[in-house]
């Protein structure tokens, strides 16, 4: 009930044309329940050999009601209808809009299919709920009462006699209801997997591809989706017995109806008027009670629905930010004071009294072996996490004071693997920046140095780059990613391995690019090739998660540890490349 109570808001939103499909839906009813009683008049005056007058007149009552009964079923087709897919277009931008306010921590814990699943599956079933499961709820609650009102008031006796059998559908209702959920939580979960096994595989083809792995996926794909057929059956299954029984009741009504009603009227006790509406109004009862069964399987899979989708929206970021609002000036140092972290779950941390100062407009170079914690800390600077101690101060002040979005909108970020959107190369670029000049990004491409490159794409900046940059190579992708940020012009620049697809020519350009036209921008260079930070004002190493070794390179070298080691093992390495 609480997962329902969630999604009223929505509802509520559009009152008026749920009161409107209500109120049409009411009046179709009405007109159907008046046929009956309209036949069973009719009937009733035949033996008085009535004149054509009072003929025509039931015919055009009849004519009437079908109009009104056209007229409501429009009503409640368009207003119910309608209604179901606002509430489905609202919840899913909501859905969206929350979606992108959870942090790093949470999505780790999530599967991006299932994610997927939700956001259409679930939602579609929610949809089903607001429309067909809400419309045939009321139809059938209100068919029934009246129906049964108007059976009672031909003929109560019969009425009782009649009913005799329908306990049977009660018992078999509540006996499933619990049954029938967790079976639909059953395919819904599965439908998840199956979700999420495509879009791995689709999002991995070319590892498939080259590991001569299609066969293999084929079977497991044809595995998931036997499991979904027999979950799906296990559901039909209880169906197979719940509607056959509601049909098996109403049929021995029936039967009870024409055996005990044809011999009321036959000792007159009833007349043939009555009978027929009599047996009119239990005929109404046939959809609703098989409704009924319809809307059952509808509700619960709603409320499956509602209850995963609500699983979203319960969850909330772990990463807020506190205080005054804080936004700091371009020109702040920077102070990483104390920060120690291990991540959720685990007990081994991964930075340990991590103490660094970088002056405003300085290069800050780190360097250490893999997991190490270079790349944490550099998420912790942009919030992806927190610290379990310490803090990390701009201008004197904790970044957790400033709003995520300033924080992120402070520094650029360009990480080893970037990530780049399914759309054009000044789309990439520019991200969400509609009023970027021609000579802003112009002059980005060629700090980022991909004039060159630019010229042997078929459309320049207008070259759709694929899905995740499918269609570029590994060095394209990291200077598009590096012009991205440095389009937004950022006090911090966060540079995290982000050179390591570019030879060492293009990586000499860069760097020098950066020292010419950003030279005001503090940067930390996150490098495992020395030649990268070799002109930074201050170098970190980081091992197991400390500050091992801190100085310029010239100091670093002299002091002959690990830094002084990697640079002679990398100075070795490029020299033999040279011979060879």
């Amino acid at each position: 009930m609480n997962n329902l109570k969630a999604f009223f808001p929505y509802v509520q939103k559009y009152r008026r044309e749920f009161l409107l499909g209500i109120f049409s839906l009411i009046v179709a009813d009405c007109m159907t329940l008046v046929v009956p009683l309209l036949i069973k008049e009719f009937i009733d005056i035949l033996p008085q050999k009535p004149s054509v007058e009072l003929l025509l007149k039931y015919v055009l009552y009849l004519f009437l009601i079908s109009l009104v009964l056209v007229v409501g079923r429009y009503g409640w087709r368009k207003y119910m209808f309608g209604l179901s897919r606002k509430i489905e277009f609202d919840v899913l931008n909501d859905l969206f809009s929350h979606l992108l306010s959870l942090d790093r921590l949470w999505y780790q814990k999530q599967k991006t299919g299932d994610l997927m699943s939700r956001a259409t599956n679930d939602l579609r079933a929610i949809r089903e709920f607001f429309g067909l499961g809400i419309l045939i709820l009321i139809d059938a609650v209100f068919v029934i009462v009246m129906a049964v009102t108007m059976m009672v008031w031909i003929n109560y006796e019969l009425t009782l006699n009649v009913f005799i059998p329908l306990p049977i559908v009660s018992i078999l209702f509540f006996s499933f209801v619990k049954e029938i959920r967790k079976r639909h939580e059953a395919v819904q979960e599965h439908l998840s997997k199956i979700t999420g096994h495509v879009q791995e595989n689709l999002s991995g083809i070319r590892v498939l591809h080259a590991f001569v792995q299609e066969e293999n996926e084929k079977n497991k794909f044809e595995n998931l989706n036997q499991e979904y057929i027999k979950k799906n059956l296990r559901v039909t299954q209880v169906f197979g017995i719940f509607t056959p029984s509601m049909v098996f009741a109403i049929g021995v009504a029936g039967m009870i109806s024409l055996w005990m009603g044809g011999r009321s009227v036959i000792a007159d006790e009833i007349t043939l008027g009555s009978f027929v509406a009599f047996n009119g109004y239990l005929m109404l009862l046939s959809w609703p009670m098989m409704g009924i069964g319809y809307v059952f399987n509808l509700t619960q899979k709603g409320l499956v629905g509602m209850s995963r989708v609500n699983e979203i929206f319960l969850a909330s970021p772990s990463i807020s930010y506190r205080g005054e609002n804080f936004i700091p000036d371009t020109n702040s140092d920077l102070k990483i004071s104390g920060i120690r972290f291990n991540y959720p779950g685990e007990t081994q941390e991964v930075l340990k009294e991590i103490d660094i100062t970088i002056p405003c407009g300085t290069a800050l170079g780190i360097v250490g072996k893999i997991g190490s914690g270079k790349t944490t800390l550099a998420r912790m600077l942009l919030r992806f996490y927190d610290p379990d101690s310490g803090d990390i101060l701009i201008n004197g002040k904790s970044i957790q004071e400033m709003p995520l979005k300033s924080l992120r909108d402070y520094i650029g970020y360009v990480s080893q693997e970037p990530f780049l959107f399914s759309t054009s190369i000044r789309n990439n670029i520019a991200l969400g920046r509609e009023n970027a000049s021609e000579s802003e990004i112009e002059r980005i491409i060629k700090i980022s140095g991909m004039t060159s490159d630019l010229e042997s794409f078929p459309d320049h900046l207008e070259t759709m780059i694929g899905e995740k940059g499918v269609t570029l190579s590994g060095g394209q992708k990291q200077r598009i990613a590096l012009a991205r940020a440095l389009f937004k012009k950022p006090p911090l620049l966060i540079l995290d391995d982000s050179f390591s697809n570019l030879d060492s020519a293009m990586e000499k350009e860069l760097l020098s690019n950066l020292k010419i036209y950003f030279k005001d921008t503090t940067k930390i260079i996150i490098s495992h090739r020395l030649s990268t930070i070799l002109d930074a004002d201050n170098i970190i190493v980081i091992e197991d998660g400390s500050i091992s070794e801190q100085g310029n390179h010239s100091q670093l070298i002299k002091s002959g540890g690990i830094y002084a080691s990697l640079f002679q093992s990398q100075e070795l390495a490029r020299e033999m490349d040279i011979i060879l």
